[in-house]
């Protein structure tokens, strides 16, 4: 082990809801999502009509096994897709 290491412990990894989206996305109105849970409450809090859209079940699908096994890669494209056709992705 490395100076760094005897100096700082090493972190865990975020999992579950907590684990960081693969990279950021950021909302017209300026918020940032960066975690599963913040894209959770971004999806769930849509119209209804909106939720049961293909891409948003999809979403929801993506982030679910995403919280589980710690991938996030696809639930944040799917997530990114569902924010680009509600219009809510910053251009």
């Amino acid at each position: 082990m490395g100076l760094v290491g005897a100096l700082m412990p090493l972190r865990e990894p975020r999992t579950g809801w907590q684990a960081p989206l693969s990279k950021p996305l950021v909302l017209r109105d300026g918020r940032w999502l960066l975690t599963l849970a913040d894209a959770r409450l971004l999806i769930l809090g849509l119209h209804d009509s909106d939720q049961t859209r293909n891409a948003s079940q999809k979403a929801i699908e993506l982030m679910m096994a995403a919280a589980a096994d710690g991938d996030t890669t696809a639930a944040t494209d799917q997530v990114e897709t569902v924010l680009f056709l509600q219009a809510m992705l910053r251009a």
